[in-house]
């Protein structure tokens, strides 16, 4: 079992190694100490001081630079769809689930202070950095799509294997990009290809055009929360034999509005799920389900199943104010039972997980740089360290401090670690394994630049504002 997991860490670093075209070992270093920033480092720079990063400090500038071949829209995308291959490949197939689980949903990536970085624009932040005191913030916003890995227990760290990461444009739609990432893994990656596989994500993907590119691809099924205030018509099936009425048929059914128990009507399918929270604590899980709702929308719509999930507490009382309102989409929708889809939607969050630990512990924020194609980059410099920190989780032994051996994550006797512990004994897995960067050749000082050079200021780039295009008045 060990040498399995040496030996798969191995041919992923061989593997890794080969993306690199130039400066492959100062790039493949820099990945290493990204994986074992134990100190949590406030800049990139730092990492320099890293112990497995050998080269100096200037060389980190340079291996984001030369990243992709050409600064071209094409080089990029083809270079990142190179990184997409080799990282879908360590997604594990699922064992106790009949079908691939993704994530797809937007961080932002705040850029205040960066007058020559283009294409930016107010993106929502959780800690508002603007004078007007809204969640807003200014700078760039990024899509991101992982894979949700199947769990062992309920206490099994919340790991996931991001696959995809694409800069929004001020003139891009995050949704959009989301589904077109989904729809693009599907069709490019052979274990994949009729696979069933089913995409989670939150309620701003749950749109008409979101759905309607879900039911372009035929083996996939897309879950969606739906908002509590939304209203939901019903789909009305053709009648062969029933003549014609005059005027235009009726497309649509009496309504369906979350709000109104009224209008729900009695659900066609109904589970009653007794669990217990990651307190001990009991609880009661009832999800209801109806089927053949549909959306209006300028292209036409499938039906798709509408799911409504409340959780309560053991003596009846509801736990949560609000319900959970669920949309299901796609052509195998019905193979899924209730319970698949609440527990699908639940392991959602995961992803919000490696949001939070690649800001703080992989800097994928603090990537200071005026040039937009170096902070792309170095978002694939962030999915692979993590996969990295990924592949070791099992061989990681538990390294606390001295004021935290008494917590709980550090006295379990679980084999897979979290992606923090993971991450403070990286160096020593790699010690032992070895690395196939070669050690840094002795150079001499550089000419520096000639006399008499002027350096060009660089151009500095307006904040993106959206406007909504207001239909023109004639004054007659």
């Amino acid at each position: 079992m060990l040498k399995t997991l040496i030996g798969t860490l191995q041919n992923f670093r061989q593997a890794l190694y080969q993306v690199f075209q130039k400066r492959n070992d100062a790039s493949f270093e820099l990945v290493d100490s990204l994986s074992s920033n134990a100190l949590a480092v406030r800049c990139p720079v730092e990492l320099s001081l890293n112990p497995l990063y050998r080269r100096n400090y200037c060389s980190i500038t340079r291996s984001v630079d030369e990243f992709y071949p050409n600064s071209s829209p094409e080089a990029r995308q083809a270079k990142n769809q190179e990184v997409t291959t080799l990282l879908a490949a360590q997604c594990p197939p699922p064992i106790n689930r009949s079908f691939y689980l993704f994530a797809v949903d937007c961080t932002p990536v705040e850029r205040v202070f960066s007058p020559t970085l283009s294409d930016r624009s107010p993106v929502y932040s959780p800690r508002p950095t603007v004078p007007s005191n809204k969640p807003v913030t200014i700078g760039h916003q990024y899509s991101l799509l992982a894979c949700l890995p199947e769990k062992s227990s309920s206490d099994t760290p919340p790991w996931v294997i991001p696959l995809s990461a694409e800069r929004v444009g001020t003139h891009q739609s995050g949704t959009n990009i989301g589904m077109k990432q989904i729809s693009r893994l599907l069709n490019t990656q052979e274990k994949l290809k009729d696979k069933l596989c089913v995409s989670v994500a939150d309620s701003a993907y749950s749109t008409p055009e979101c759905l309607v590119e879900a039911s372009t691809n035929e083996h996939l099924v897309h879950i969606a929360r739906l908002r509590n205030n939304r209203s939901l018509p019903r789909a009305i099936e053709e009648k062969k034999n029933e003549p014609r009425k005059r005027g235009r048929p009726k497309q649509y059914g009496n309504p369906i509005r979350l709000r109104d128990k009224r209008t729900w009507g009695k659900p066609i399918e109904t589970v009653i799920l007794n669990t217990t929270s990651k307190r001990g604590k009991p609880q009661i899980i009832k999800i209801e389900g109806w089927n053949k709702i549909t959306m209006r929308g300028k292209q036409k719509i499938e039906p798709y199943r509408l799911i409504h999930i409340q959780v309560y507490k053991e003596n009846g009382e509801l736990l949560f104010k609000r319900p959970l309102w669920v949309v299901v989409a796609g052509k195998r929708q019905d193979e899924l039972t209730l319970q698949d889809i609440f527990e699908s939607f639940r392991q959602r969050f995961d992803i919000e997980h490696f949001f939070r630990f690649g800001k703080m512990r992989l800097l994928a924020d603090k990537f200071q740089t005026p040039e937009t194609e170096h902070e792309e980059a170095w978002w694939q410099f962030i999915m692979m360290s993590y996969t990295q920190l990924y592949l070791a989780r099992e061989l990681a032994h538990n390294l606390p401090n001295p004021w935290e051996k008494n917590l709980p994550e550090f006295k379990s006797s679980r084999e897979e670690k979290a992606p923090t512990q993971v991450q403070k004994d990286f160096g020593r897995i790699i010690s032992e394994i070895g690395t196939p960067a070669t050690a840094p050749k002795p150079r001499n000082k550089s000419r520096g630049r000639s006399l008499g050079a002027m350096q060009v200021k660089r151009q500095r780039h307006k904040v993106v504002y959206k406007v909504k295009k207001r239909r023109f008045q004639s004054s007659a």
